[in-house]
């Protein structure tokens, strides 16, 4: 068993997936990817992870309704979620009303995120 945190990516952007991976991994994260609501929601039950990084654009569901199933959840209610968009539409007010812990914009400074990463997983 891994001692390393559970970073769960649920983006149906495989580019901005393997990019996030790649940078969380030097960082000594364990990422889990999801490219879709349905996978997300299974690999969050399965995995545990320490904190998820969520599209609010998914091709199966809404971002906005996979955060209110976590945040509804007895078992995840607590677990850090940062929202992700490339939609400067979505307003960042929403995503914290929601119960995000983090909203953040694409393109994505990635050293950054990591940084905000650590920061939600202490």
């Amino acid at each position: 068993m891994s001692g390393k945190k559970k970073i769960l990516i649920i983006d149906d952007d495989a580019s901005f997936v393997e990019s996030a991976e790649a940078v969380l991994k030097t960082k000594d994260f364990e990422v889990i990817k999801a490219f879709n609501a349905e996978s997300g929601i299974e690999a969050l039950a399965v995995e545990n992870p320490g904190i998820v990084l969520l599209d609010v654009n998914l091709p199966d569901k809404n971002g906005f309704d996979v955060l209110k199933m976590i945040r509804t959840s007895q078992s995840f209610s607590e677990l850090p979620v940062i929202l992700i968009t490339g939609d400067i539409a979505v307003h960042v007010d929403k995503g914290f009303s929601e119960g995000a812990d983090d909203v953040v914009f694409k393109p994505i400074d990635l050293e950054k995120l990591s940084k905000n990463v650590s920061r939600l997983l202490k």
